[in-house]
Formats: C-alpha cells, sequence, structure tokens
C-alpha cells in the first residue's frame, strides 16, 4: 500500500510539474504578446484590391487555383490555426514547400483561429506543400488572397522615412537597397538607454553625444545599400517629442535629455549642403513643412513609413501623421507603403529566426484602410548586407557589457537568463525577443499599400483612436 502511495504521488507530482510549466510557457507569452493567441486575426482582405479564391487545404498543403495569377503577386493563405493547449511550443512555425524550394514562417504559441501564411515566394507553383511544426490547421476550405504587386526596380524612385536611425534598416533596407531611394531619418535619436553611461556618466553630455553618434549613423549606413550620402538625410528632431510637438503645436519642444548649446547640431551634420544649412526650428509647423520640401524634392513614386494603427511607438506614430499632413496639400499621387517595427499588440515581432517570413502582425478587426498587402522579396546578398547594416548602428549593439561590467554580474545575467528559458518564459528575455538583429534583415518585408486617400483616412482613423486613449 505504501509502494502505491508513493507511485500516485509521483504522478501527481509529475502532473504538476507539466501544468506549472505549461502555464509558465503560456503566460510568459501572453504577457509579452499583449492578446490572447487564441483570438483570430482579421485584416478583412476580402474586402481589400486583391482577388481570392477558395482552396482545399489539406493535411499536406493546397493546389495553386488555375485562375490565379502566378508572377509579381503577394499571396496570403488564411486559414485557420491549431496548437496545443496543455504544452504549447515556444515557436510554431509552418514550413512550405514548391518546385525544390522551401520556406518558414513563425507563430505565437497556442496560436487559434484566423492566421495569415504569407506564401508568396511559392505562388505560381501547381502544389505548395505544407508541414507545421508544433501547429497545425483546420481542414477543409481556406481563403487564397492574391494581390498584384506595383511595379518595382532599380529605376523606381523610393522615399523611406525614418523616425529613428536604425528604422530604415530594420524595415525597408531591401527596398531602399533595390531601388533609387532617399532615406531621411526624423530624429537623432538622442533619448532612450544610457547605452555608453560608462564613458559619458554625465546626462546631458551622454545624451549629446548619443544624438550626435546615431545621426552620423543615419546618414552614412545606408551607403551600405547603395545609398550615396547625399540621399541620406536626418532632418534633427528630437527623439521621444513628436507626440508632445502635435499637441503644443506650434509651440517649440526641445531635447528631452541632451545638453545643446545649439539646437540645431544634429542637422548640420548632414553632407547635403541645403538641409544642413537650412534654419531649425522643432515645431511640428516646421516638420510638415520639412517633409513636404522632402516629397518634392525626391519626386518619390512610393514612399515607406511607420504605420500608426500598426505601430505602438509615438514617435513612429506622428511621424506618419505628419508625413500625411505634408502629402495632403502638395496633390501627390503615389502610393504609401506602411510598415511596423513596434507592432501594437506583439512587440516581438516578427517571430522566428531572421530567415523566416515575415508576414502581418495581429490585427483584430477594427477599420483601418489599406488597399492591398506588398511582401518584397529580399535575397540572401541583401539580407546578409541588411544584417550588417544593423550591426553597424551602435544603439542596437551590446556595448555596455564591454565597457563597465564585471565578471560577476555577467555571469550572474547568463544564469538568470538561463532560468527563464527552463521555465519558458520568453518574456524576461528581452535580449532575444527585442533584438534586431533577429527580428530585421528577413528574406522579406511587409508593407501595407495605400493610396493619398487612404492615407488621410488612415491618419483620422488613428487620431479617433488617440483622443479616446487620452479621455
Amino acid at each position: 500500500m505504501t509502494h502505491e502511495r508513493r507511485r500516485i504521488a509521483l504522478i501527481l507530482t509529475a502532473v504538476l510539474a507539466v501544468g506549472l510549466f505549461g502555464h509558465c510557457r503560456g503566460s510568459g507569452y501572453r504577457n509579452f504578446f499583449n492578446h490572447d493567441p487564441r483570438e483570430s486575426h482579421d485584416y478583412a482582405l476580402d474586402r481589400r484590391d486583391g482577388a481570392s479564391w477558395e482552396v482545399r487545404l489539406g493535411r499536406d498543403g493546397f493546389d495553386w487555383p488555375d485562375e490565379a495569377p502566378r508572377r509579381n503577386v503577394t499571396a496570403v493563405l488564411e486559414f485557420r490555426a491549431r496548437t496545443r493547449p496543455l504544452l504549447p511550443s515556444l515557436s510554431p512555425s509552418i514550413e512550405f514547400r514548391a518546385d525544390g524550394r522551401s520556406f518558414t514562417q513563425s507563430f505565437a504559441p497556442r496560436s487559434t483561429g484566423r492566421r495569415y501564411l504569407n506564401v508568396s515566394p511559392a505562388a505560381g507553383a501547381d502544389r505548395i506543400e505544407m508541414v507545421g511544426r508544433q501547429i497545425g490547421w483546420q481542414l477543409g476550405p481556406a481563403r487564397l488572397v492574391v494581390f498584384e504587386n506595383p511595379p518595382i526596380d532599380e529605376s523606381t524612385r523610393v522615399l523611406v522615412v525614418a523616425p529613428h536611425p536604425d528604422d530604415a534598416e530594420i524595415a525597408a533596407f531591401g527596398l531602399y537597397a533595390t531601388t533609387r531611394s532617399d532615406v531621411v531619418t526624423v530624429t537623432a535619436g538622442d533619448y532612450g538607454g544610457m547605452n555608453y553611461g560608462g564613458l559619458f556618466p554625465d546626462i546631458g553630455e551622454h545624451y549629446r553625444i548619443k544624438g550626435w553618434m546615431r545621426t552620423w549613423d543615419s546618414l552614412t549606413v545606408p551607403f551600405l545599400g547603395d545609398v550615396p550620402f547625399n540621399r541620406a538625410r536626418n532632418l534633427g528632431y528630437f527623439d521621444g517629442t513628436l507626440r508632445r510637438l502635435y499637441e503644443r503645436r506650434p509651440e517649440v519642444v526641445g531635447s528631452i535629455l541632451a545638453d545643446l548649446a545649439e539646437p540645431a547640431l544634429f542637422r548640420r551634420l548632414n553632407t547635403e549642403p541645403q538641409l544642413a544649412t537650412r534654419p531649425f526650428t522643432s515645431s511640428w509647423p516646421e516638420l510638415v513643412a520639412d517633409l513636404r520640401r522632402e516629397v518634392d524634392w525626391t519626386g518619390a513614386d512610393l514612399i515607406a513609413a511607420p504605420n500608426p494603427l500598426l505601430d505602438s511607438h509615438p514617435d513612429h506614430q506622428y511621424t506618419t501623421v505628419a508625413l500625411i499632413e505634408a502629402l495632403e496639400g502638395n496633390g501627390w499621387d503615389g502610393r504609401l507603403l506602411l510598415y511596423t517595427n513596434h507592432a501594437t499588440r506583439a512587440e516581438p515581432y516578427p517571430l522566428g529566426p531572421n530567415t523566416a517570413l515575415e508576414s502581418l502582425p495581429p490585427w483584430f478587426g477594427d477599420p483601418m484602410p489599406f488597399g492591398s498587402v506588398l511582401s518584397y522579396p529580399v535575397d540572401e546578398t541583401i539580407r546578409r548586407l541588411n544584417y550588417l547594416a544593423l550591426e553597424a548602428m551602435h544603439d542596437l549593439r551590446p556595448f555596455e557589457h564591454r565597457v563597465v561590467t564585471p565578471f560577476s554580474k555577467r555571469a550572474r545575467d547568463l544564469a538568470t537568463e538561463a532560468f527563464w528559458r527552463i521555465l519558458g518564459r520568453h518574456d524576461k528575455l528581452p535580449g532575444y525577443l527585442y533584438d534586431y538583429l533577429r527580428r530585421g534583415p528577413r528574406p522579406n518585408e511587409i508593407y501595407l499599400v495605400l493610396d493619398r486617400d487612404q492615407a488621410v483616412r488612415l491618419k483620422e482613423r488613428f487620431l479617433e483612436v488617440e483622443a479616446a486613449r487620452q479621455r
């Protein structure tokens, strides 16, 4: 009898341990993703400019519809996902294969309900084979939505608008490296963490030097993507202030932490003389005017910028609000390509390793104007150059460990990291989930495509959301 009780106790202990482990894994990701992964994503793709086909999704994939276009398209499979409820995988993924090539897209643990698989690289194959890695799908009817890509080649005029140094490289390096592009960064990056406090402990000096250094990064790193120095510019506004510029318009707003004798210090670093010598006033009307000049000067057919509804960073949101205000008054008739670097409901997006495809971030049906989706392919050489470009950005390097962190603290950090990994709490590991060398250099880049009228409606919708948030 004693032996039987011991065996039952061991079984119960094992069940409790497994349950605790599963709970830690699930709760960790729920905390980090800020949404219930069992909720269906909803972009209403069937109401956009693409064409939809019903396909039959089997255990090993689906057949490409005979009538669907096969070249120069973005193709998204809308399906219903299923994952394990008790012990969710930390990195579920779907591998799909066509014509001897294979591709992978990662998903959040516990993903359930409507999801979007970006099958663009396999578009046109007679059969697309699918293999789930710790994730499955509902068999039967599924929707394939196909968008015709806009014509883009090395002669296409593109303006990439980045809120901070490194945002262009995270979101749009492949685009600007393969077109005739200008890269315009709005702020100097003179805010955030005390990355270099071991060298410059004085706060005002630290953030002045940080802004100076990050401005130089924004002007020089695009050269790795074949952007000449005069076509990479920084407007010199102050990091962390763009929402305040809008709310206090037309007041002047200074740097939050940098000690500046000359407010135009960062703008003066530009190699393009018209910008470097232009008078600088950190106010909302001047920001809108500066962006209007950039649009007029470049004559861009396509403008890449953050999506204010999909991106949670205020500087990203208000960069695009200012850009759309600039477009409202100048008759521009091109297309906006909107990206996200800080997905509102899933900061670690895109998930998985940097060799996995990027797809649509979580969105749950709130009205969002856009016309189509563009999955812009990035070849392997450009993807690796993108990795080097991100590594060249000082703010993305683990600099402080090399300067002031004693060995004992580094050992403690490693032990803490190992502990949280064992429990599956990746929300405690910002070094992995926030790592832009993982998130940035992907085999493709995802944009929502809008015309000017859609962009104006998007701006109005975002400002409605902001007004509701502040009430």
